[in-house]
């Protein structure tokens, strides 16, 4: 049965994590490994859980490798990071269950979950980007909860939906009282919020476009990128024509200077729109990976990504600000979207849509896509996205694709709305976090000090010493 268990949850997280997970795994992964822990040792359920989620990362540990070039003790920090979440957490719902304190085990187990990753966004160089959140971006009833409580809610209720079904059979009343606080409390947030729409403004036409490029910029005085901008500025002339009044191009097309800026300035700006291009621009010696905002008047904005790859941009210079355009428009970079942080300090200021340029590695397209797709639910943002080989997207605030299409040789016209709302998420942050901190208090508390309830999870006799934590 143990064996079963293991294999089934490794399978289910192979499938419901990763690059392209099926949300609904992941509700059901932790389900068997919650089951069959009762009724084993506490070791060899802790063996079972470390298994069966090594099992599950088995799909991304060649993107970590290969695609990132992370050196194998990061991947296997990783890698153990996810361990030490998923036992704890198996481990400590098994406790609680042991003992009959249902409410605690489906209500307070969760955040240690969520505290690992809270840890991870804060300790890492990586931002919020290693959540089970993600798995849910194309579910917008559940995304929803992002605007309230950040990832952090989302990957509670993944967890405790799945401790709440477990305990249905041995204590159904509490079980099913948790369960249904859970779903009818998250489904009530989620109608109120996909009930909502923006203030009334006009919709903007965004034009998004990505040709096939390399990875670190062509530089326009030589004929390859001099080749690549005349096309580039074919097609941004095309979607202006249709009616495009920005046009975002993906980060570091070009590589420029001082001496070729103009040069690319002279093709690409349009007199009736905005044009978001990214290119390395090399000045004073250092680098630096920007997004350049070219105006009809002529004059140029210019942000510099703030959050670098460690290990594939060390050789960059990374920014330190904000650039809004027309008082409502942010610019970020492909990787500046794992930090929530930085979407919400755009809002603060009151940007209602941000302009991205970004890159992805293809096998990312789509989680990174998703990524920006949450960080506009979070804020109440439209997100305008173009990867030059992930995806094109552009989501409104309530999580919506409004366009979509794989970058190569593709480009969208959308009509997107301007304005967006406020969310409790962008005004108080990560309050979840600190709540959860209380409710693991509350379970390692529990877990340690209450006895165990006569008749607990099937149980009628006493603990035996296997029966500790």
């Amino acid at each position: 049965m143990t064996i079963l268990a293991t294999l089934l949850s490794g399978l289910l997280w192979l499938g419901g994590t990763g690059l392209h997970p099926v949300a609904a795994l992941t509700w059901f992964a932790p389900l068997p490994l919650i089951l069959v822990s009762t009724r084993v040792r506490p070791r060899t359920a802790l063996c079972a859980t470390a298994l069966a989620w090594s099992i599950g990362q088995g799909g991304v540990l060649g993107y970590y490798l290969g695609t990132l070039r992370l050196p194998v003790p990061a991947v296997a920090g990783v890698v153990l990071l996810g361990v030490v979440s998923a036992t704890g957490t198996i481990l400590l719902a098994r406790v609680l269950l042991l003992r009959g304190r249902i409410v605690l085990a489906v209500l307070a187990v969760p955040s240690l979950w969520v505290l690992g990753e809270y840890a991870a966004s804060r300790l890492l160089p990586h931002g919020a980007w290693w959540s089970l959140a993600y798995t849910q971006a194309d579910v917008r009833p559940v995304i929803q909860l992002t605007a309230l409580t950040g990832v952090w809610g989302v990957t509670y209720l993944l967890l405790a939906v799945p401790i709440a079904v477990a305990a249905l059979r041995a204590s159904p009343r509490p079980a099913l009282t948790c369960l249904l606080v859970l779903l009818l409390g998250t489904g009530g947030w989620s109608a109120w919020s996909l009930g909502r729409s923006p203030e009334p403004a006009e919709p903007l036409t965004v034009g998004l476009v990505a040709l096939r490029q390399p990875e670190d910029g062509l530089p326009i005085d030589e004929p390859p990128g001099r080749d690549l901008l005349a096309r580039y500025a074919a097609r941004v002339e095309g979607l202006v024509a249709r009616g495009a009044r920005i046009v975002v191009l993906p980060e570091k097309v070009f590589a420029v200077t001082d001496t070729t800026m103009p040069v690319l300035v002279a093709a690409l700006r349009q007199t009736e729109a905005q044009v978001v291009v990214g290119a390395v621009r090399q000045r004073a010696g250092r680098a630096s990976n920007v997004a350049l905002v070219l105006k009809p008047g002529g004059t140029v904005a210019t942000y510099a990504k703030q959050h670098l790859i460690p290990g594939l941009e060390d050789w960059l210079t990374p920014g330190d600000g904000e650039v809004l355009v027309d008082g409502r428009f942010g610019v970020a970079i492909c990787k500046d979207l794992d930090y929530p942080g930085l979407v919400r300090r755009y809002r603060a200021r009151g940007v209602s849509v941000l302009l991205v340029p970004a890159l992805d590695f293809t096998s990312d397209g789509w989680l990174h896509g998703r990524m920006a797709l949450v960080r506009g639910v979070e804020n109440g943002l439209v997100v305008v996205r173009a990867a030059a080989f992930g995806r094109l997207t552009v989501t409104d605030p309530g999580g919506r694709m409004l366009g979509e299409a794989t970058a190569g040789d593709a480009e969208l016209l959308v009509a997107a709305p301007t304005s967006g709302w406020g969310t409790v998420y962008s005004r108080t942050g990560d309050w979840f976090a600190l709540l959860s901190v209380a409710l693991l208090v509350l379970a390692v508390g529990a877990a340690r000090w209450w006895p165990v309830t006569s008749g607990s999870s099937g149980r009628t006799r006493p603990r035996r010493p296997a029966d500790r934590a």
